[in-house]
């Protein structure tokens, strides 16, 4: 399977899965690298030293976090120093600018981000939420009253106020964007590793690892299912037991490994013969058992017949020598309010039957 994509999104979660966290943090510092570059060039343009002299500050601080990113584990704890920054980043320029270029606006974006990252208590996102909320009332409070009166650089220029601003806000917003984008991919990726955990046990419950058919815990459910389909459609289901023949003799002349070949190929020529809405299992080390609905006696004899025969054309190779191996069936029908165990006492004897009168034949 080269990867699953989700339903809903086209988005191929085995991809995302293997991207490195380390990788995934990499892109977010690079984008706030790139942010602060810009800004460090329009306030050098403008001539807002306080405001480039910090961004000088956070243009290093970024590279910095991009070296410590590839020798640390602490990745959230670099998370939470970048909103640090960013908090520092929209004070300052409150206070240098003014509140209309929408520095102040930014800390709004940050209050939803401590509850994205994994933090290991539940009250801590909302500790770091409140950092934000209460700069942002303090400047709402102080600056915003003091707008255009104290600050040292005031722009005549409506445009480059506006500029600013909508700077501020879509760079906020994209921070706001990846951390929502890289907690929602998490999110599916673990819902989906939980998918496939789940379908791995449901499969190690139900099938047998050597012969990958149903095992006989998954069979005795299924053999219910058939009683009832038969017994609902009033044509009731035919049964049939499988055993090979002389498998011991097999072991102790070809070895084990020859023997647990001539089992798979048993169960592989089964699966195969078996029809669509039927059933096959191993039931036991080396008996096997078909199940199916709406059937007679006749579809369960040609189908143990087809199995016996196929089987029976196969050869096998074990230290250098050509052997055969054969099987027995025993096929019997399911009739209406017959209970199971009765139908597998039924099949049994006839199998016990077929072994002792010869072997590699179905009885009936």
């Amino acid at each position: 399977m080269k990867g699953r994509v989700y339903k809903k999104t086209g988005i191929n979660l085995l991809s995302f899965e293997k991207m490195s966290e380390r990788k995934v943090y990499t892109i977010g510092n690079v984008c706030l690298l790139t942010c602060h570059v810009i800004y460090l060039a329009v306030f050098g343009i403008l001539g807002v030293k306080p405001m480039l002299y910090y961004n000088i500050f956070s243009v290093l601080f970024y590279i910095s976090t991009l070296i410590i990113l590839h020798r640390t584990t602490l990745r959230t704890s670099l998370v939470l120093t970048a909103l640090v920054e960013v908090m520092i980043h929209s004070c300052l320029g409150s206070l240098t600018l003014g509140w209309s270029m929408g520095f102040g606006t930014m800390l709004l974006f940050l209050i939803p981000i401590p509850f994205y990252l994994p933090l290991r208590h539940i009250i801590t996102p909302y500790l770091f939420s409140l950092v934000p909320f209460g700069i942002y009332v303090w400047i709402a409070a102080v600056v915003k009253l003091n707008d255009g009166g104290s600050n040292e650089y005031v722009f005549r220029d409506p445009a480059i106020n506006n500029i600013l601003y909508f700077m501020n806000i879509i760079f906020a917003a994209m921070i706001l964007l990846y951390i929502s984008t890289i907690h929602m991919m998490k999110t599916r990726v673990m819902q989906f590793k939980l998918r496939s955990k789940n379908e791995s046990l449901q499969k190690l419950a139900t099938i047998d690892q050597q012969t990958q058919l149903f095992n006989r815990r998954a069979m005795n459910e299924y053999l219910k299912m058939v009683k009832y389909k038969g017994e609902r459609s009033g044509k009731g289901c035919v049964v049939g037991l499988f055993d090979l023949d002389d498998l011991k003799e097999i072991n102790d002349r070809h070895g084990y490994a020859a023997g647990d070949e001539v089992v798979k190929q048993a169960a592989a020529v089964i699966a195969s013969a078996i029809p669509a809405e039927g059933y096959a299992a191993r039931w036991d080390g080396e008996e096997f058992i078909f199940a199916i609905p709406d059937a007679d006696l006749q579809k369960g004899i040609d189908c143990a017949e087809k199995v016996r025969t196929a089987f029976y054309e196969k050869s096998f190779k074990a230290q250098g020598r050509l052997f055969k191996a054969t099987i027995t069936a025993g096929v019997c029908r399911c009739e209406i309010g017959q209970e199971m165990d009765e139908v597998l006492s039924r099949a049994e004897t006839l199998l016990n039957s077929g072994k002792n009168g010869g072997k590699n034949k179905t009885t009936y």
